[in-house]
């Protein structure tokens, strides 16, 4: 990034940053937890065809606990990762020079149809493992993301955004990133009340009107019912003070966060990516035509998982084009629609493995790469979260892909607005983030001081805040954030590298032998038997 013009947006926006009100301090509580128990069997009573049919789906099974998993070896670099079970479950062995470090398998993520991802609770820190198990091949490799890194390792946390989508319910700990309560999960996989809204009411006293039918909603209402878990684009950004899981079957999606996509060159069908289903439906001609009439649950039913696909699919088609002229050299209307307009791609971040194409192509069209396109939001958020939405958006993209261009523009988009949300510690954090990467740090580290005191659970703050101050060479402060934040999370790894370095730089060996102790006796393997 070129400093000179993040000094020129500091000029101008530092100037008033710091007119910030005392007063009430927004503080982070844990995500909210709808319940602590699937209501299946309550919906059961009345709903059995419904509740049974759900139980065969996809979303029935996106997590589950650990058991005997496939055995096999995955080798990257100099790391080997060994798979194994025993009478108290499935490990994995990660051996990367000599050292032997041995993880338990305490949940599944994913249906299974495609892949199996793996997750092991480490001191009520949950972290993904660099493999998965797929399906198409019966066998192991890098899962996605992993794939190029020489040394693979087990540090990769799980966050909210990850389980919201796969977890009915989960107990998150405020102000860190990955670490839940005892058990982490209330009701593991998707149930009733992520497509219905909150069922109690509904249970209680049932009636049409205290339960939400997907089906009879808006437009986007409706789609956003989908679009909670099958729309990820590149970046989601809640709105202020939000939680993903304030979001409620029945009420659009940017009530609660934006959703930003790359833009589409006319003429071309973007990138073709794991979890797009919903851009890829937007590009269809069948859409487009349909005036918001179609939508997901157009052709999927959520209660029952088709015993013959291929008919199944067919009769959703034939319902709109039961009258269509097809070309003489068109197959016979029993043919497989899906299987010529809506066939299987590897997606370009799905790891080895098919998913079926929701474009619903005519005719093949360009496939493009689209990292370079700029991004918009799916659809735009209440006006007044408009730019700061963006501009938060810009820089996460921008950071996770190189783009400093984009960073900047992001930066100045939220140094416009800034002052509409003074109480605003992920704007703050997010101009932090801007200024750290442009080496502004002292800049950053006022950006980062006042993300904190708007946000005082934060260790992931404290930690960036810490990681600013070390960027000017003050060593004190940097080690009293950074130890403030191991505080708020004892296994913020981050905090943790950036503090032992500057122990070891500064010769203090016994605090940094007491924090590696420390670390260790958090992370100690649970030993397994072969």
């Amino acid at each position: 990034m070129r400093p000179a013009i993040l000094v020129a947006g500091a000029a101008l926006w530092w100037a008033g940053a710091f007119a910030v009100t005392s007063g009430h301090r927004p503080v982070h509580t844990p995500a909210a937890v709808r319940k602590d128990a699937s209501h299946a069997p309550q919906c059961s009573k009345c709903h059995a065809a419904e509740v049974a049919g759900f139980a065969r789906s996809k979303m029935a099974h996106s997590l589950r606990a650990g058991a005997q998993e496939p055995e096999g070896v995955v080798t990257a670099g100099s790391t080997t990762i060994t798979m194994y079970s025993d009478k108290l479950g499935s490990w994995q062995s990660l051996e990367n020079h000599g050292i032997t470090t041995t993880y338990h398998v305490d949940y599944v993520i994913g249906s299974g149809a495609h892949a199996d991802g793996y997750i092991t609770d480490v001191a009520d820190h949950l972290f993904q493992s660099p493999v998965a198990y797929y399906r198409s091949r019966s066998s192991y490799d890098l899962a996605p993301g992993f794939a190029g890194r020489p040394d693979p390792d087990f540090t990769r946390p799980i966050g909210e955004g990850c389980v919201f989508c796969h977890a009915d319910s989960f107990h998150a700990i405020a102000g860190t990133v990955n670490q839940y309560g005892k058990p982490p999960f209330g009701h593991m996989a998707i149930s009733c009340d992520r497509c219905h809204g909150p069922v109690e009411a509904h249970v209680a006293h049932p009636a049409d009107s205290n339960i939400v039918n997907p089906a009879n909603l808006a437009p986007v209402e409706r789609d956003s019912v989908c679009e909670q878990c099958h729309l990820i684009g590149v970046a989601r950004v809640l709105n202020p003070g939000r939680h993903f899981t304030d979001f409620h079957a029945g009420q659009p999606l940017e009530t609660t966060f934006t959703v930003y996509r790359r833009e589409i060159p006319p003429g071309t069908a973007g990138a073709f990516r794991v979890i797009s289903h919903s851009e890829q439906l937007a590009l269809s001609q069948c859409y487009r035509r349909s005036e918001g009439r179609l939508g997901c649950i157009s052709c999927h039913d959520p209660h029952n998982e088709p015993a013959e696909p291929v008919a199944y699919y067919r009769a959703r088609c034939l319902e709109c084009h039961a009258k269509t002229a097809f070309p003489s050299d068109h197959p016979s209307r029993t043919s497989d629609c899906i299987g010529c307009h809506m066939p299987k791609r590897e997606a370009n971040d799905g790891g080895h493995t098919a998913f079926t194409d929701h474009r619903i192509q005519r005719r093949p069209v360009e496939q493009f790469t689209d990292e370079a396109t700029a991004i918009a939001a799916w659809r735009e958020p209440p006006g007044e979260f408009a730019t700061r939405n963006l501009g938060i958006a810009s820089v996460r993209v921008g950071l996770e892909h190189s783009d400093f261009k984009q960073v900047v523009s992001g930066y100045q988009m939220l140094a416009q607005v800034q002052q509409q949300f003074p109480q605003d510690s992920e704007l703050y954090n997010t101009l932090g983030e801007a200024l750290f990467v442009g080496r502004q740090y002292a800049e950053a580290a006022q950006a980062y001081a006042i993300a904190v005191r708007l946000d005082p659970l934060s260790s992931a703050k404290e930690s960036s805040l810490g990681q600013a101050y070390a960027g000017l060479g003050d060593a004190a402060r940097a080690v009293e954030h950074l130890e403030k934040a191991m505080q708020l999370d004892p296994l913020n790894l981050d905090a943790a590298s950036v503090l032992l370095g500057i122990y070891q730089k500064t010769g203090d060996a016994a605090k940094a032998s007491a924090l590696t102790e420390k670390l260790a006796s958090l992370t100690k393997a649970k030993a397994g038997s072969r």
